[in-house]
C-alpha cells in the first residue's frame, strides 16, 4: 500500500488484516468501522428521533413540553465493538437504513453476517402487527422476538423475563463450576468462599442490572437463587431451621434488592454527570418524539425505579441533580441510604416472622378450656 500525495488512484483489494490480538486492532476497526458508518447513514433522515432538555428535574415531566427549549436528536444506531444495531419507528423506514449500511459494507471490503443479523419488532402493548419483512441483497432476515445485545437479552415487549431467567442461568453455571474446587473445599475459608461468590456469581447475576426497570417478581426470584446459593455454600440445610437474616449475617452480605437499588442510584448519578453531548445522558433525560403511552396503569418506568429507591433511601427526588454533581459526596449518601434500607428491610421481614409465630401458637385460654374426656378402663374378661 502506498500514499501519493495530491493525487488519487484506483480502488485496491485489501488482503491483509489486523493480527489476532494485536492492540492496535480495536483502535483500528473503530476508526475504520466509523468512516463506514459515515457514509453509510451521510444525510440520512430516518430513524427514531428523541426529545430531551438537560435543564430541570428529572422527575419533571412538564419540562419536556416546552418545544422551544427542548432539543431534539435523530438516533439510527447504536454500537459496541464489531456490533451494530439499527433502529426506526417504521419497516420501510428500517429497510432504507439496511439498505444504506449494506451498500457502505459492501464499498469498504466488509461482510455482513446475514445468520447473525436479526430483526425484532416492538409493537405497542396489547396490538397486533405482522412480522416485518427486511432484507439484504435478496436475503430474507429472520425475525426473533428476543436477541442477544452486549451480553443481555433484549425482549419484543420490554419486559425482563427472558433477562432474568437468562442471569440466573449464567449465575447457575458459575456455581457450579465453583463446587469441586471451592465450595466442597474444606481446606478454604467461608469468607473466601464468599469473596469468590461475589466476584463470579454475583456479577453473573446481575450484570447490566443499572439498567433494569425491576418489579417485585423479578426481586424474588433473584432472591430465591441468592438465599440458595448462600445456603449451599454454608451447607445450611431446611432441617437446621436457619432464617435468611442470620444466612445474610453469616455471610456479611445484604439482600439482591439493596444491590439493585445502590447500582442504580450510582448509575444515574454518573448519567447526570455526563457531558451534555454523551447520548446516555440524552436518553435518561429524553422522551421519544412519537409515540403516546395507552390509556389505563401504564407500565412501570425506569424513571420510577429510580424515584422509588431515592424514596427508600432517604433521599429527597428533587435534590437528585444537586447531590448527584459531587461524586464523593453522592457516593457516600447511597451508601448510607441503601444501609438503611437493608435495616429497614430487615426489621419489617423479622416482624413480620414473629407474627406469624404468634398465630401458629395456641392461646393459653383456649387450652384451658379444653374438655378432658375421662378415662376408661375396659373390665377382665373370662
Amino acid at each position: 500500500t502506498r500514499v501519493v500525495k495530491r493525487r488519487h488512484l484506483c480502488a485496491f483489494d485489501i488482503s491483509n488484516g489486523v493480527k489476532q490480538g494485536c492492540v492496535l486492532a480495536p483502535v483500528l476497526f473503530n476508526l475504520f468501522f466509523t468512516c463506514v458508518l459515515n457514509h453509510a447513514l451521510r444525510d440520512l433522515d430516518r430513524g427514531i428521533y428523541l426529545r430531551y432538555r438537560l435543564d430541570g428535574s428529572l422527575f419533571d415531566l412538564r419540562r419536556l413540553n416546552a418545544r422551544t427549549k427542548t432539543i431534539e436528536r435523530l438516533v439510527h444506531d447504536a454500537l459496541f465493538a464489531d456490533d451494530c444495531a439499527l433502529m426506526a419507528h417504521t419497516e420501510p423506514d428500517l429497510q432504507i437504513i439496511v439498505d444504506r449500511f449494506a451498500e457502505a459494507a459492501r464499498l469498504f471490503g466488509l461482510m455482513i453476517s446475514l445468520s447473525k443479523t436479526e430483526v425484532m419488532h416492538q409493537p405497542a402493548p396489547g396490538t397486533s402487527a405482522p412480522p416485518p419483512n427486511v432484507s439484504i441483497e435478496g436475503t430474507e432476515l429472520k425475525v426473533v422476538e428476543q436477541f442477544k445485545y452486549l451480553g443481555s437479552t433484549i425482549s419484543c415487549d420490554g419486559s425482563l423475563d427472558k433477562e432474568i431467567a437468562q442471569r440466573i442461568s449464567k449465575a447457575s453455571q458459575s456455581l457450579g463450576r465453583l463446587r469441586t474446587r471451592v465450595i466442597n473445599n474444606k481446606n478454604i475459608k467461608l469468607e473466601t468462599k464468599i469473596k469468590v461468590y461475589k466476584a463470579v456469581v454475583l456479577t453473573s447475576l446481575l450484570y447490566g442490572c443499572e439498567t433494569w426497570t425491576t418489579y417485585r417478581k423479578y426481586i424474588k426470584q433473584l432472591e430465591r437463587f441468592h438465599m440458595r446459593s448462600l445456603r449451599s455454600i454454608m451447607h445450611i440445610k431446611w432441617q437446621d431451621r436457619v432464617t435468611n437474616l442470620a444466612v445474610l449475617d453469616r455471610a456479611g452480605l445484604v439482600s439482591i434488592e439493596t444491590m439493585i437499588m445502590k447500582a442504580q442510584l450510582r448509575w444515574s448519578g454518573h448519567l447526570i454527570r455526563m457531558d451534555s453531548t454523551r447520548l446516555p445522558r440524552q436518553v435518561f433525560y429524553g422522551v421519544l418524539s412519537q409515540g403516546q403511552r395507552n390509556t389505563g396503569r401504564p407500565k412501570k418506568r425506569y424513571k420510577d425505579c429510580i424515584k422509588d429507591s431515592l424514596k427508600y433511601c432517604g433521599i429527597p427526588p428533587a435534590q437528585l441533580e444537586a447531590q448527584a454533581q459531587n461524586r464523593v459526596g453522592w457516593r457516600a449518601a447511597v451508601k448510607k441510604g441503601c444501609k438503611s434500607f437493608e435495616d429497614h428491610r430487615r426489621g419489617k421481614v423479622a416482624a413480620a416472622r414473629q407474627r406469624r409465630r404468634k398465630q401458629q401458637q395456641p392461646h393459653p385460654r383456649r387450652l384451658s378450656h379444653v374438655p378432658t374426656v375421662p378415662e376408661c378402663v375396659a373390665p377382665e374378661l373370662g
